[in-house]
Order: structure tokens, then C-alpha cells, then sequence
């Protein structure tokens, strides 16, 4: 039985650095200190935010499950 003849085979046995998807350089920084500066503190901010978001959430699934627990006889 003669071996399958396709380009995935050929392609997958023969890669090397003239293959490689071709990567971007980043030549300067675009971005001013001041900008740099403003957009950390707008990201700590919406971290905090979604901090702050996902313990509400937590207690909101707490607060259902005991009262589920509590309401069924399960709790104590």
C-alpha cells in the first residue's frame, strides 16, 4: 500500500524558520508616559471593579444556597 501523498504530510514534516507565520515587530512605544500612567490606573480600577463584581456574585449564590439548605431542613 503506497504511502498517502497530500500537502498536510509535507507540511507537517518540513517546517523551519521560512514557514513560521511571520511575526510583528513593535519598533517604538506609542504611548507617552502620562498615557502609560492614566490607562494602569483606569485598569486597576475596572480590576477592582470586577473584583468587587464577582465576590457580589459569590455571596448572591451563598445567600441562595443557604436559604435552600435552611428552607428544606438541610442546614442543621
Amino acid at each position: 500500500m503506497p504511502k498517502p501523498d497530500n500537502i498536510a504530510t509535507k507540511t507537517l514534516a518540513k517546517l523551519d524558520e521560512f514557514d513560521a507565520m511571520p511575526r510583528a515587530e513593535i519598533t517604538e512605544n506609542p504611548w507617552t508616559p502620562e498615557q502609560r500612567a492614566a490607562f494602569i490606573t483606569a485598569r486597576r480600577g475596572r480590576n477592582w471593579l470586577l473584583l468587587a463584581v464577582l465576590g457580589g456574585f459569590c455571596l448572591v449564590i451563598y445567600a441562595i444556597a443557604l436559604v435552600k439548605l435552611h428552607e428544606y431542613g438541610q442546614m442543621w
